[in-house]
């Protein structure tokens, strides 16, 4: 008869065994989901129209058809220009590192926020009202990315708007009281946000998805992507000499970094292929 010490060896041993097969399980499950939604295929990392290819990171080609709410343009799945307005309010919500019951309020004036990111057609338009620079854009319907906020904000005046301060940007992602994630409290899945798509939701990501193309993690009053695909650009929340962001980005392997209140402050002047914007507007 064996020891009960050699017993309990075996049995921490298969234990272990049993614990890493269900996290390889797991993990095999979560990239088998599906990320991309009615109209669009999996190309690589990305969300393209169906009928379209992937070339360099990019869907080119004409679609056939596209996610829900996109258009479809002879160049790919566009998100719309469309923005949603906000009643004046305030959001309830704790940050990371207070205990339970402490938080803060974000307080706001009415005012509108585009319901999508703000993408290359969107830029085009502007570089060729020669109000925003020229750049090295990804195709029409993806996020931009890699411009630097006082860059985000010229597109943001030209398009008779600003970039949303950082207490707007929260009410847009919170609601009026704080969920787990933009959309609620469900589990965060590939269909839902932009994350990982060089982890467990896809591989080889060199930029961004298309704008739009996860229309199950929509906030409730309609606003795309406030979790994943690109953080955004925000104009206060920093110290002198810095720039803030919000949201997560399509880099982020943890979905603890999907969460609202999520915050970075990065260098003023810095530009990363995985920030870009949205722009807010007073109230009219």
């Amino acid at each position: 008869m064996l020891a009960p010490s050699v017993l309990d060896q075996a049995g921490g041993w298969f234990l272990g065994l049993a614990v890493a097969t269900f996290l390889v399980v797991l993990a095999q499950s979560q990239r088998d989901l599906p990320r991309c939604p009615d109209g669009m295929i999996p190309l690589g990392a990305r969300c393209c129209g169906e009928g379209q290819r992937l070339e360099s990171g990019r869907c080119v080609g004409t679609p056939s058809r596209c996610g829900d709410g996109l258009e479809l343009r002879p160049d790919g799945c566009v998100a719309p220009r469309r923005r949603v307005v906000l009643g004046a309010g305030e959001s309830s919500w704790r940050p990371p590192d207070t205990t339970v019951g402490a938080g803060e309020v974000a307080k706001t004036n009415a005012f509108a926020i585009d319901a999508y990111e703000v993408t290359w057609r969107d830029w085009a338009g502007c570089v060729a009202a020669h109000a925003c620079p020229a750049s090295a854009p990804g195709d029409p319907g993806q996020a931009v990315s890699g411009v630097s906020r006082e860059e985000a904000r010229g597109f943001c005046r030209f398009a008779g708007g600003r970039l949303p301060s950082d207490a707007e940007w929260l009410r847009a992602a919170i609601g009026e009281v704080e969920k787990r994630y933009p959309w609620g409290d469900p589990d965060a899945l590939c269909l839902r946000a932009a994350f990982a798509l060089d982890g467990r939701c896809a591989h080889g990501a060199v930029g961004p998805d298309t704008a739009g193309a996860r229309p199950w993690g929509k906030t409730e009053a309609g606003i795309h992507d406030l979790a994943g695909n690109v953080a955004e650009w925000v104009d206060d929340g920093a110290p002198p000499g810095s720039v803030a962001v919000r949201g997560a980005s399509f880099r982020e392997l943890d979905a603890t970094s999907l969460r609202p209140r999520w915050r970075r402050v990065l260098a003023e002047g810095s530009r990363h292929d995985w920030v870009g914007f949205r722009c807010a507007y007073d109230a009219q």
